[in-house]
């Protein structure tokens, strides 16, 4: 547990920013403009933990999530794809679904398939879709408000991020009343009621107006706020007081910084606090769903158990960079690291780590865990058909497993399936052919495997077998120059029985196969039969 100048853990530092004994509003959003990547989950089970620390440390607090379906359709990824390019710049939520038994339109295509794996997460926020809320009319006020503002916020774009914008030019996008574009009409000349707009064919590069003229009242959903003033409309209409965003909205001069200058010039409040995440990156390549970058969410999330994606997400300190790759040794890597904030817990629950695995679990106050096997051991079993794991499991823990221990030992054991399927090295793939492997062995490692025969059927427990086959291979001689076993000893068994020359645990391989099968082989190995 951090304590005296040691920082505090990250989630207890946020704490110290929010204001004691009034309510408080946490908000998170997503643009459903594409596949969600892994990546898109960080901010929401990053906020979630936030949400869950503050309400544990006393505080009234909400959590709020927007669906921005009420942007324009701007990925140039999109544009590429059938039937997609005539659709650039209408709202999401105008645009066809993929599947329409699914949803209705495109924007609630990908927000229900994102934000459905929410629930399992344990992530249970307020869900509001920023069509509802303009066509309502409750972002009316800060609608109006910001139209009469105009020219202070034409000036803090300017200041803050160098962005010079035409006299007239109002912080709004109408929806043309000709193509139902959203994304390429410039709006000027607010009266109070209405604005002026043009629906241009050059305004931005990814869409085509179609040149409509036109005056409409900016309300009740004919227009939607562009994003640095949406922000301040959100943060107002919710009362938000906390914020976490990432890096690439957060940094000087970007967006949440003319936001937070207009949220005080024009709205006369304080903007939210909130920590920034660093980027979350496959391949060293920021994961994007606009650029088809990055392992799917709902593709993971349907593999990875809910606690070890939100693990993933919490393990590393939110403000440090997270590179991720299901490929290779990832996952179990991921898993022990898992299983050591989980023995952390059960020592110290108040410890950064022991912290860290409670916010990882689904419910807010889980269970302590129980016992687990080792994921690269536990990877090993379903590769040999005579193992017995629900057996093998309780001989290692010296006890029957509880119900969660069960359920805990076969949802690994599926996932260790998964990986050995889709991910893992082929180091770590392996078989016992019935018949000896056609492999070349010198003569020391002959007699090794005949000098450990009579271990067979003698010694069960793997941990003994394990010491008696080193003890074996001093008395035969292969050791290194430390006098230590040498590795071709244990190659010799991989060899013999997997026909490579490495596996997994040797003592462990031995005893879990059926000894006289093992006998016949070192036999015929050790005879060069």
């Amino acid at each position: 547990m951090s304590s005296g100048h040691e920082a505090a853990f990250w989630a207890d530092e946020e704490v110290k920013l929010l204001e004691p004994g009034r309510p408080h509003v946490v908000r998170d959003s997503k643009t459903p403009s594409g596949p969600v990547p892994i990546s898109g989950l960080r901010g929401p089970i990053i906020s979630d933990a936030l949400y869950r620390t503050f309400r544990r440390r006393g505080l009234d607090v909400r959590f709020v999530y927007t669906v921005d379906d009420y942007d324009p359709m701007d990925s140039q990824s999109m544009k590429e794809q059938a039937g997609m390019a005539e659709h650039m710049g209408k709202p999401l939520c105008a645009i066809p679904s993929p599947d329409p038994t699914i949803a209705a339109d495109f924007a609630e295509y990908h927000a229900t398939r994102f934000i459905t794996l929410f629930a399992g997460l344990g992530i249970t926020p307020e869900f509001h879709r920023m069509r509802d809320l303009y066509r309502s009319g409750k972002l009316d006020r800060q609608i109006d408000l910001i139209l009469r503002s105009a020219e202070t916020v034409r000036a803090i774009h300017k200041k803050v991020a160098n962005v010079d914008h035409p006299a007239g030019w109002l912080p709004v996008s109408v929806i043309c009343e000709n193509c139902g574009r959203i994304g390429t009409t410039l709006a000027t000349d607010y009266d109070g009621k209405t604005v002026a707009y043009e629906c241009k064919t050059d305004y931005v590069e990814w869409a085509e107006g179609c040149g409509h003229v036109g005056r409409i009242s900016p309300f009740k959903g004919n227009s939607k706020l562009l994003w640095n003033e949406q922000w301040c409309a959100q943060w107002d209409h919710f009362g938000v007081t906390y914020e976490e965003g990432g890096k690439d909205l957060l940094t000087a001069g970007g967006s949440r910084e003319r936001s937070n200058a207009i949220y005080r010039e024009v709205f006369k409040k304080e903007p939210p606090v909130g920590l920034q995440h660093e980027f979350f990156t496959l391949g060293g390549k920021k994961m994007a769903s606009s650029k088809g970058i990055g392992a799917k969410a709902l593709e993971i999330v349907e593999v990875y158990p809910p606690e070890l994606v939100r693990f993933l997400m919490l393990r590393t300190h939110p403000k440090r960079h997270l590179e991720f790759d299901p490929a290779g040794m990832t996952l179990p890597r991921l898993v022990d690291d898992y299983d050591r904030f989980a023995d952390a817990f059960l020592q110290d629950p108040e410890s950064d780590m022991g912290k860290t695995w409670r916010l990882s679990q689904v419910s807010s106050t889980p269970e302590p865990p129980g016992f687990r096997v080792r994921f690269q051991v536990l990877a090993d079993w379903p590769q040999i058909p005579s193992i017995k794991p629900d057996a093998v499991a309780e001989k290692r823990k010296g006890a029957r497993l509880s119900d969660s221990e069960l359920r805990d030992l076969h949802r690994r054991l599926e996932l260790a399936r998964i990986w050995l399927d889709r991910w893992a090295p082929e180091e770590a793939k392996f078989t016992v052919p019935p018949q000896k492997p056609d492999v070349q062995l010198s003569e020391p490692q002959r007699r090794y495997l005949l000098a450990i025969k009579d271990l067979i059927g003698s010694v069960h427990d793997p941990e003994e077998m394990q010491n008696q086959l080193y003890e074996r291979a001093k008395k035969v001689g292969l050791v290194n120059v430390e006098g230590k076993p040498a590795r071709e000893a244990f190659a010799a068994i991989y060899l013999a029985f997997i026909g490579k020359p490495n596996g997994p645990k040797a003592g462990w391989l031995l005893t879990s196969l059926d000894p006289d099968f093992v006998r016949r082989r070192l036999d015929e190995m050790g005879r060069g039969a």
